[in-house]
């Protein structure tokens, strides 16, 4: 059985027995990786490096392919991020980024996701109190489209037209994209208008801006697109954390 040593960022982990932990971790090469860590609950206790959500370190694995659940032999922390856990709205962010990695990731080599992931949770383990919601929207969006799905957010994904400076047009999650006012007569999405693009552009694109209205319908727009895209009809379990932390 080959011995890989990789990095890995922990996605998820639960306890498997009173010693043990199963963690599912993504890695550059190798995708997402499920491991069984034997006795790592008493050994990595007593060393301080027990691998939790969201900490990053180097992952020695045996790795056999035909096996769902791989060996871990040895984890040697390089990240904690624990300023994720320092609250709730940090601390769903952070979990709607893994989600959407386990939504759609899988053993497939893929370094531009992991680096993807890396960056966005270190971003938002600094960012201000009130940009928190604007880097999640950004980080999550960045990682939507790196995976294919990037929304067409600058002509009309019906007929092709430009947008003109003040036209309200609606948003086609089918589609992928907003359509224009005359494309738009016939159908119920969400009413998009200037403004509300030009947020939408600025966070597809990579920008947090400060001052983001209506952080909650951005969001909203967010779990919807992605559930028709990527997570096959079902919702974003950690949107919908995370918005009931914002309302309450």
């Amino acid at each position: 059985m080959p011995v890989v040593k990789t990095p890995a960022i922990v996605l998820q982990a639960f306890p498997y027995s009173e010693t043990s932990r199963i963690l599912r971790y993504l890695t550059p090469e190798h995708g997402v990786v499920s491991v069984i860590a034997k006795g790592i609950r008493r050994t990595g206790a007593r060393s301080g490096g027990l691998p939790d959500l969201f900490c990053e370190g180097v992952a020695t694995i045996h790795l056999k392919p035909s096996r769902e659940l791989q060996t871990l032999r040895e984890f040697a922390l390089t990240r904690t991020r624990l300023g994720l856990a320092a609250d709730l709205v940090r601390f769903g962010g952070a979990v709607v980024l893994t989600e959407l990695v386990l939504r759609h990731a899988g053993e497939q080599s893929h370094p531009e996701l992991f680096r993807r992931l890396h960056h966005g949770l270190d971003r938002l383990e600094s960012a201000l109190p009130q940009a928190l919601v604007a880097t999640v929207l950004t980080e999550a969006w960045g990682i939507v489209s790196l995976l294919g799905y990037e929304p067409q957010l600058d002509c009309c994904v019906s007929c092709g037209a430009a947008f003109s400076g003040g036209e309200i047009g609606r948003f086609d999650y089918y589609a992928g994209g907003i359509r224009c006012s005359r494309c738009a007569t016939d159908m119920s999405g969400p009413r998009i208008g200037p403004s509300a693009r030009n947020h939408l552009r600025q966070l597809v694109e990579g920008e947090a801006p400060l001052a983001l209205p209506r952080a909650p319908t951005h969001l909203q727009l967010l779990g919807d697109f992605v559930k028709y895209h990527i997570s096959g009809g079902r919702a974003l379990r950690s949107l919908d954390f995370l918005m009931a932390r914002l309302r309450g």
